[in-house]
C-alpha cells in the first residue's frame, strides 16, 4: 500500500488531470441531461461533450502508462505478465476516474439545479436514472479508454520502455486512420445537417459542431508541421531563434497536439453563441410581433368589450389599444389580427422600430375608414309603423326582431309584434332592451308576416304586404336613420319554395330608404332579414403571404376586401395572415368567435393609475414583454440552445484541461532541450525569442482555424440543429454568422493558447542550468 501511494504522489498530476477531466464531462454530461429532461429538449445535445472528453482521454492514459515505462519494463524482467500486469497498470487510473465520476455526478447535480432554477423558475430533479446510468457509461468508457492507450505502452519494446527519454515517434496507421474517419464525419454531417429537417435530427447531426471542429484542428497541425519542416531549412539563415521555433513546431507533439481540442471547443462555443443569439432574436422579434407593445392585459369579454373599454377608460386614445387576434394555425388563410387603427399610432409609436414587421406598422393608421357608427346604448326599443299597402288575405300584423351584440361579446336580440290588418293602419310599441343600457353594437334586424288563425304552410297567401316603419328607436337613436338591404338568402328561400309558384314577385321592392322612415315589405315564408348596407362597404387590409386576402369580420363572414399593401409581416400576426381595422371589421358583425385573443395594449407611458383602473375592470393580469418572451420560447423549445451552451461550456473546460496537461507534460522537455542549447554556447535570450515565435505562430493558427472553423459550422450546421421549433406564422431563425460570435471564442481561444502555453515557454536560469543534463543522468 505504501508502495502504490508513493507511486501514485510521483504521478498526481497526470492523475490529478484525469480526475478533473472525468469530473468535468460526468458533471457536464449529467448537468445537460437533467436540464433537457427538464426543458423536455433532446438529451442528445450533450454528444459533442462526450465526443471531446473521448479524444482528450487517451493522452492522459498514455501519459500515466509513459510515466510507468520503467516501473512496467522491470515489472516484465521480473516475470509480470497478464492480469497482474494490467492489475498493477490500472489500478492508479480506476481509483482516479472513480474519484472523478464521484465529483461529476454531484457538479453535475449542482448544475442542473442552478441552471432550471435561473432558465426554468424550479429546481429540478437533480439526478434521475439516465443521468446516473450516463455517469457510469462515461466512466467505463474513460477507463476502456485509459487501457487502449495503456496497451501502446506494454507493446513497446523492453528497449523504449527502459529508455530515459522519450523521443518524438511517427503517427501510427490507426491514428491516422482515426483522423481521416474524423474528417469524413465532419462532412458526412455537414452534408446531413443541409439535406435533412431540423425537426430530429440524428446524433452525426448534433455531433457536428465537434467534428467539424477537430477536422479543421488536425488540418491546421498538418498544415503547421509541413510548413515549419519545409520552413526549418530556409530559417537557418535568418538566426538561430527562427530555426528553433520551425524546428520545434514541426516535431513538439505535447504542445501542438491539444490544440486541435481547443479549436473544437471554440468551433462548438462559437456555434452555442450564435445559436444563443439567434434565439435571443428570434423571441424579441416574436414577442414584439406578438405584443404590438409593453403591457398588454388580456380581456375576456371580447373584441368589442376591449374596445368599449379602452373608449372608457382613455377617451382621448393616448395610452391604450384593443387588439384582438385569431391564431388560426390550422388554417393560415383565415389567420388575422385586429387592431383599433385609429390609436395605432399614438400607442404603438416606435415599439415596432428595427423588426420585420416594421414597414407594415407604418401603414396600420391607414387601415381606419369611415364607417358607420352603430353604436347604440338603451334600455328600451320603441317601434311606430304604419301600413302602405295590404291586400286582402290572411295577414294581421308584422314582427320585428332587432339584433344586437353586448359589450360582453354577447348576441341578443329584441323582438316585438304590431298589430297591422289593414292598409292605413297605424301601430306603436315599446318592449325591454336587455345588455344594452352601458352600450351595444347593432347587428341587424328582420321582419315578418304574422298570419292569422287556421294559416299554415300550404296556404300562405302572397298579397302585397307594405309597411313603412316611421321609427325604429333604441335610446336616442333612430335605425332607420340608417340605410339597410333585404338579405339574399331570405329572398332565395322564397323563390326555391318548392310547395308554391309565383310565392314572391321577383320585381317586388323588399326594402326602401325613404326620409320619413323606412319601407318593407315582409316576403311571405319566414322571417325577411335586413341588412345594414354599411356590411358592404369594403374593408381595408394588409396582408401577408396571401395571393387573395378575405378580410373577415369579428364574426368571421366574409368581407369585401380593399388591400392596401402586402408584406413579408405584419403586427399580431407574423409572416401568414390579414390585418384589418377592428373598428371596422366589427360594423354589423356578430359575436366575436371564441378562439380569438382579445386584449388592450398598454403604451410605455401609461400612467400606473390608469394601468391600475384597467387590471381591476377586467379581472386579469398584465402580460409584459418579457413575460410573452419567455412564453413564445418555452413554446418552441427555445431552452434547448441553452442546454447548448452548457455542454459547450463544459467542452470549453475540457478542451483547456487537455491543454493545461499537454503543457505540464512538455515542460520538462522544454527546459531539458534549453539547457542542452546553453551547453553549445545558445543564450536564455534567443531561446526566449525562440519560444515567442513559437507561440505566436501557435495563437495565430488557432485564431484563424477557429474563426473558420466557425464560421463553416454555423453556415453548414446550423440550420440543422434543433434550437427552436418555429409555429407555421413565426419568423424563420436566422442562423447567419455574427461577427462578435465568431471573433470573441477565436479570440479568447488564441489567448488560452498564449496564456497557458506561456508556461511551457517559461527560460529561467535557474531551471534550465546546463547541470540538470549531469543531474537526470545520474538519476
Amino acid at each position: 500500500m505504501t508502495r502504490l501511494v508513493r507511486g501514485a504522489w510521483s504521478r498526481r498530476g497526470a492523475l490529478t488531470t484525469l480526475v478533473l477531466m472525468t469530473a468535468v464531462v460526468v458533471g457536464g454530461a449529467v448537468g445537460v441531461l437533467g436540464f433537457a429532461a427538464a426543458a423536455g429538449t433532446s438529451r442528445l445535445l450533450a454528444a459533442p461533450l462526450l465526443l471531446l472528453g473521448a479524444v482528450a482521454v487517451p493522452s492522459i492514459g498514455a501519459e500515466l502508462a509513459a510515466a510507468r515505462r520503467e516501473e512496467i519494463g522491470l515489472a516484465r524482467l521480473r516475470g509480470i505478465h497478464g492480469a497482474r500486469l494490467w492489475r498493477f497498470l490500472l489500478l492508479e487510473p480506476l481509483g482516479a476516474i472513480v474519484v472523478g465520476t464521484a465529483l461529476g455526478v454531484a457538479l453535475g447535480a449542482g448544475v442542473t439545479i442552478a441552471s432550471t432554477s435561473l432558465w426554468l423558475g424550479e429546481a429540478a430533479d437533480p439526478l434521475d436514472r439516465t443521468a446516473l446510468l450516463t455517469a457510469l457509461g462515461t466512466a467505463l468508457g474513460g477507463l476502456a479508454i485509459v487501457v487502449v492507450s495503456s496497451v501502446a505502452a506494454l507493446r513497446e519494446p523492453l528497449a523504449v520502455q527502459v529508455a530515459t527519454r522519450a523521443r518524438p515517434r511517427r503517427a501510427t496507421t490507426v491514428a491516422v486512420f482515426l483522423s481521416v474517419l474524423v474528417i469524413v464525419g465532419a462532412g458526412v454531417a455537414a452534408y446531413r445537417s443541409r439535406a435533412g429537417t431540423t425537426d430530429d435530427p440524428d446524433a452525426l447531426v448534433l455531433l457536428g459542431p465537434a467534428l467539424v471542429g477537430l477536422a479543421l484542428g488536425q488540418v491546421a497541425i498538418w498544415l503547421l508541421r509541413l510548413g515549419a519542416r519545409i520552413a526549418t531549412g530556409t530559417t537557418g539563415g535568418r538566426g538561430i531563434a527562427p530555426f528553433l521555433a520551425t524546428r520545434r513546431l514541426a516535431r513538439a507533439d505535447d504542445l501542438v497536439t491539444p490544440l486541435r481540442l481547443v479549436v473544437a471547443a471554440a468551433v462548438v462555443a462559437t456555434l452555442a453563441a450564435t445559436g444563443a443569439a439567434a434565439v435571443d432574436d428570434w423571441t424579441d422579434t416574436e414577442s414584439r410581433i406578438s405584443a404590438a407593445g409593453p403591457t398588454v392585459v388580456p380581456v375576456e369579454g371580447g373584441a368589442r368589450g376591449a374596445l368599449a373599454l379602452t373608449r372608457e377608460l382613455d377617451p382621448e386614445g393616448d395610452h391604450l389599444m384593443a387588439t384582438a387576434v385569431v391564431p388560426n394555425l390550422d388554417r393560415l388563410a383565415e389567420r388575422r389580427a385586429y387592431v383599433d387603427a385609429d390609436r395605432f399610432e399614438s400607442v404603438v409609436g416606435d415599439f415596432y422600430d428595427g423588426t420585420p414587421v416594421a414597414d407594415a406598422a407604418g401603414a396600420v393608421p391607414d387601415l381606419a375608414a369611415d364607417l358607420p357608427d352603430l353604436a347604440l346604448q338603451g334600455d328600451t326599443l320603441t317601434v311606430d309603423a304604419r301600413v302602405l299597402e295590404k291586400g286582402e288575405g290572411s295577414t294581421v300584423g308584422m314582427g320585428l326582431e332587432v339584433v344586437y351584440v353586448g359589450n360582453d361579446d354577447s348576441r341578443q336580440s329584441a323582438s316585438l309584434g304590431l298589430t297591422l290588418r289593414s292598409e292605413g293602419a297605424r301601430a306603436s310599441r315599446t318592449v325591454r332592451l336587455r345588455g344594452c343600457a352601458d352600450g351595444c353594437q347593432l347587428v341587424g334586424m328582420s321582419v315578418r308576416r304574422i298570419y292569422g288563425a287556421g294559416t299554415n304552410v300550404f296556404n300562405l297567401d302572397p298579397e302585397p304586404f307594405v309597411v313603412l316603419l316611421e321609427r325604429v328607436v333604441v335610446g336616442e337613436r333612430d335605425l332607420t336613420d340608417l340605410a339597410w338591404r333585404p338579405d339574399e338568402g331570405s329572398i332565395s328561400a322564397n323563390q326555391n319554395n318548392r310547395f308554391f309558384d309565383d310565392l314572391v314577385d321577383p320585381l317586388r321592392r323588399i326594402t326602401a330608404n325613404r326620409r320619413d322612415g323606412l319601407e318593407v315589405a315582409p316576403l311571405p315564408e319566414g322571417p325577411t332579414a335586413l341588412v345594414l348596407a354599411a356590411s358592404g362597404l369594403p374593408v381595408r387590409l394588409l396582408s401577408a403571404d396571401l395571393e387573395d386576402p378575405v378580410p373577415l369580420d369579428l364574426g368571421s363572414s366574409e368581407r369585401p376586401a380593399d388591400p392596401l399593401g402586402s408584406y413579408a409581416a405584419l403586427p399580431l400576426v407574423g409572416s401568414v395572415g390579414v390585418l384589418t381595422d377592428l373598428t371596422a371589421s366589427s360594423v354589423a358583425s356578430g359575436p366575436t368567435v371564441p378562439s380569438a385573443d382579445s386584449g388592450i395594449v398598454a403604451a410605455a407611458d401609461t400612467p400606473d393609475e390608469l394601468l391600475d383602473r384597467l387590471v381591476a375592470t377586467t379581472g386579469t393580469e398584465p402580460r409584459s414583454l418579457e413575460d410573452l418572451r419567455d412564453e413564445i420560447g418555452t413554446a418552441a423549445g427555445a431552452d434547448q440552445a441553452r442546454a447548448y451552451v452548457l455542454m459547450a461550456g463544459a467542452c470549453v473546460l475540457v478542451a483547456l484541461l487537455a491543454l493545461a496537461a499537454g503543457v505540464a507534460r512538455h515542460l520538462r522537455s522544454y527546459r531539458h532541450d534549453v539547457a542542452a542549447l546553453r551547453v553549445l554556447g545558445i543564450g536564455v535570450a534567443t531561446a526566449r525569442r525562440a519560444g515567442r515565435a513559437e507561440l505566436a505562430s501557435l495563437a495565430v493558427l488557432v485564431l484563424l482555424t477557429v474563426t473558420v472553423g466557425g464560421w463553416l459550422a454555423v453556415e453548414l450546421l446550423l440550420g440543422g440543429l434543433p434550437l427552436v421549433t418555429p409555429p407555421p406564422a413565426a419568423q424563420p431563425l436566422d442562423t447567419s454568422a455574427r461577427t462578435l460570435a465568431l471573433v470573441v471564442p477565436a479570440v479568447l481561444a488564441a489567448a488560452a493558447v498564449l496564456v497557458v502555453g506561456g508556461r511551457a515557454r517559461v527560460v529561467r536560469d535557474s531551471t534550465t542550468r546546463p547541470s540538470l543534463l549531469r543531474d537526470e543522468e545520474r538519476r
